[in-house]
């Protein structure tokens, strides 16, 4: 006799290991089978982090196994079809365990071969009309999938475009469904917009540069957007252009996404005050958030809108909804790791999209409106779906992306800071010896994870699961956010950070984005929002009720005066402005400044430390001081990465308060363009 645990649609042999979906056999092996196995002799139960650990690896074995057990939940959830943001069968409990939520059911199985009895022949006439029923509906399936055109997850012929080195930032097809216009920046030079084929080694420059391609039209009209490095925050100028030639032409600012519908209108994203809000056609408020939208796309028919929302500015991570007239938001899917790139195809019943469920690459998905999710592709990369054509063939660029981290002292000391895929810097100590990031790309799996760096015992050491924010004025404390309940802030001891050493701040009512620390270690600046309000930014005492001292604002970079007692910011129509820090205190004071300068230490009273904020790709970046009283620049540094193959921007410069130590974030992505085409059309 053998014994089967089943949950949901799986079931387990415990005694050969084998785990069925349905009856299909799934391949779970090692570490992953290991943890099914105790989550299900205890279901219902938190089985902690220590027993796992104690129980997947015996004494003596050496493994890193926090990262480990990450490693073994995001396979086995993988397997499952699971998501810990909306699990079904495994919820994660922060800091504790792991828990099978799923009802189990333990049933005996004989193994061996045994005369059938009535009920077994009862079983083999359901099972009968089970498959004669799933035959029915596949026969359906099919015939309906072949009326649409619309492909079917497998059967895909990939069909390289580029091969030069660089960044594809933007790509559709043209109007005739064969022709591919596309923008990119290859061999470290400015983005230009190219013609191609997917029957053609060459492209043709057509002379339009220093701009992204976001739409085209059915009558063959672009819409391009132009940046500067402050268009994460403040949006870009959108222009539209005729495809065979002509000067662009203006027409909205602060737009941070735009698409075309089939009548001709343009839909866009536009950046307001502390918010990103939906406008269909251009003017027509239809949704807005604190966080942010990218990738709008409009149905081949009708009004419907899909897009990406994100919660956290900066952040891929987000939800797929869509929108039509008259009718609310809904969300098709729960949240990504990472998301980004969305079409509509043909018969608008199905979106596809790009995104990271558990922090593998991004790969190809589609959803059905009622919220019907399946797989479609994956390959060896990132994949960034941009277009869908009318018989089903996909434009997508596989994309190879790191952010990367260096640090600089005095005028020659350069390190290499970066560790995994995405470090983010997040604060500098004082004297610039720590250096507090995180990690949210692949490596990291589900769980951003946040880290300190000592640049003197050349050690880097993991602190926590979350968002890295701030570190303490003295050196240490580090404050922290959870990557998905933004709710609350989180105290680790630097000194016991090993013993798992948290503070838990009480909740405010605010949702968090950022925070830094003032000079006096007693309060934090952050930006947030109240539900479902624009962001502002606040004074927060440590453990008590925050106030707001702007208006809605989203802003990119801050810098506290010594005092405490002003905040210089600059905002997202590229202004530098000043605030008190008191109460209720009145309008901020207008710096008048010949270029746009993003804040990053007041040194003095009178002077500040300020990046100089270009074109978006524009690389070096220049950091000077600036004197408050008379608005006199003197140069301090220029930063570049030792190599720029395929960097596309300086993100973030952070610098110490005792202004010897810069460390600063770059974007590197390398970008082949591909027509995918469905093997059985």
């Amino acid at each position: 006799m053998g014994t089967i645990a089943r949950f949901g649609v799986f079931e387990l042999d415990l005694q050969t290991g084998e785990l069925r979906k349905q009856g299909v056999k799934l391949r779970l092996q090692g570490k992953p089978f290991q943890l099914l196995q105790a989550l299900l002799e205890r279901p219902g139960e938190v089985v902690t982090r220590e027993e796992l650990q104690r129980r997947l690896w015996p004494a003596g074995v050496f493994v890193e196994t926090e990262s480990g057990l990450n490693t073994a939940a995001n396979r086995l959830r993988f397997t499952l079809g699971d998501s810990s943001e909306n699990p079904r069968y495994i919820e994660t409990l922060a800091r504790a365990g792991y828990r099978l939520i799923a009802p189990v059911e333990i049933v005996a199985s004989d193994t061996q071969s045994a005369s059938p009895t009535p009920q077994d022949h009862q079983k083999v006439r359901r099972t009968a009309l089970l498959l004669a029923l799933a035959l029915a509906v596949l026969v359906a399936t099919v015939a309906t999938t072949m009326a649409f055109r619309q492909p079917r997850a497998g059967g895909f012929q990939f069909r390289q475009v580029t091969f030069r080195h660089g960044q594809v930032s933007g790509a559709r097809f043209a109007p005739d469904g064969h022709t591919i216009l596309y923008t990119a920046a290859w061999d470290n030079g400015m983005r230009q917009l190219f013609l191609t084929n997917p029957y053609s080694p060459e492209s043709r420059d057509l002379g339009i540069n220093d701009v992204r391609l976001v739409a085209v039209s059915r009558s063959g009209e672009l819409a391009l957007m132009s940046s500067d490095g402050n268009s994460p925050i403040g949006g870009g100028t959108l222009s539209r252009v005729a495809m065979n030639g002509g000067a662009p032409v203006t027409v909205g600012r602060n737009v941070m996404s735009a698409d075309w519908s089939s009548d001709g209108r343009l839909a866009v994203v536009r950046a307001g005050d502390g918010v990103n809000q939906l406008e269909f056609p251009a003017g027509h408020l239809l949704h807005k958030t604190s966080g942010w939208i990218s990738s709008i796309r409009v149905a081949p028919h009708g009004d419907r809108i899909a897009f990406i929302e994100h919660p956290v500015r900066h952040d891929n991570r987000g939800t797929v909804r869509f929108i039509e007239a008259g009718r609310a938001v809904r969300s098709l899917t729960a949240e990504w790791v990472e998301a980004g790139g969305i079409a509509w195809l043909p018969n608008a019943k199905e979106v596809w999209f790009t995104a990271s469920r558990d922090g593998e690459p991004k790969s190809l998905w589609a959803v059905t409106l009622s919220g019907d999710l399946r797989s479609i592709s994956q390959i060896a990369g990132t994949m960034t779906l941009r277009d869908i054509t009318a018989d089903g063939r996909a434009l997508i660029t596989r994309d190879t992306e790191r952010l990367e981290m260096t640090a600089l002292e005095g005028e020659s000391k350069v390190e290499n800071l970066s560790w995994l895929d995405w470090s983010r810097v997040a604060d500098v100590s004082t004297d610039g010896r720590l250096v507090l990031f995180d990690e949210s790309g692949v490596a990291s799996g589900a769980h951003y994870l946040i880290y300190l760096h000592d640049r003197d015992a050349h050690t880097t050491s993991r602190l926590a699961e979350g968002r890295a924010m701030a570190l303490s004025p003295d050196g240490r404390a580090a404050l922290t956010l959870d990557a998905v309940r933004r709710s609350q802030f989180h105290l680790i001891s630097l000194a016991n950070a090993a013993a798992g050493s948290v503070v838990d701040l009480p909740a405010t009512g605010l949702e968090y984005q950022w925070a830094r620390y003032f000079p006096d270690g007693k309060r934090l600046l952050v930006l947030g929002s109240e539900s479902d309000r624009p962001l502002r930014l606040y004074v927060q005492p440590i453990g008590g009720k925050p106030y707001a001292i702007t208006p809605p604002v989203a802003v990119r970079n801050v810098a506290i005066s010594p005092d405490g007692g002003r905040v210089a910011v600059l905002s997202g129509q590229g202004k530098l402005a000043i605030y008190s820090t008191a109460e209720g205190d009145g309008e901020p004071r207008i710096v008048t400044t010949s270029e746009t300068l993003a804040p990053l230490v007041w040194s003095t009273s009178d002077s500040l430390y300020v990046q100089h904020i270009g074109g978006y790709t524009q690389i070096p970046t220049r950091v000077s001081r600036l004197q408050l009283t008379d608005g006199r620049l003197q140069p301090v540094r220029e930063l570049r990465p030792a190599d720029t193959l395929g960097v596309n921007a300086i993100t973030k410069v952070m610098m110490s308060e005792d202004t010897r130590t810069m460390v600063f974030n770059y974007r590197r992505v390398l970008s082949e363009l591909f027509v995918v085409e469905p093997t059985n059309r």
